[in-house]
């Protein structure tokens, strides 16, 4: 069992952890969404303008070149997100075995009070691929629209 003052510190420090973790995750989404609405408005506004049948190759390729860079700035963020994220995700396992709630018997007669797989399902996490796949595919679009508008 630990100390009262380590348990209160614990205590105290879990939900902290807790909401850490849920921010970073929220904040992936967030970036994707805007990442992804500026991919949208640059599509749009290519496909919409009267003027897409002047461009130059120059033009197609300062354009290919900004969505790239958007492209990978967002990733790059999105990564910078996971890195914290994972980071507060070992934390918070740490804290809830600390706290005993993987512990059988502690919390809930004959049962843990959290499944033993939690402590690791955290690393089988595949959501940035998601992320990622959507920012790429709007970027590919965009590409294609920009070879095809030329």
């Amino acid at each position: 069992m630990i100390a009262e003052g380590t348990q209160q510190v614990l205590t105290m420090l879990y939900p902290l952890y807790k909401e850490e973790v849920y921010r970073r995750r929220e904040q992936m989404m967030r970036l994707t969404a805007f990442g992804s609405l500026g991919l949208i408005a640059m599509l749009f506004a290519l496909l919409l303008s009267p003027l897409k049948d002047r461009l130059t190759g120059f033009d197609v390729l300062v354009l290919g070149i900004a969505s790239l860079i958007w492209c990978g700035l967002f990733c790059a963020l999105i990564l910078q997100q996971q890195f914290r994220h994972r980071l507060a995700k070992q934390v918070l396992i740490q804290l809830e075995q600390a706290l005993g709630f993987y512990e059988d018997g502690l919390f809930v007669e004959n049962h843990a009070l959290y499944p033993e797989g939690w402590k690791t399902a955290w690393l089988g996490d595949r959501t940035v691929i998601l992320y990622f796949a959507s920012l790429w595919s709007l970027t590919g679009l965009l590409l294609l629209s920009l070879l095809f508008s030329s």
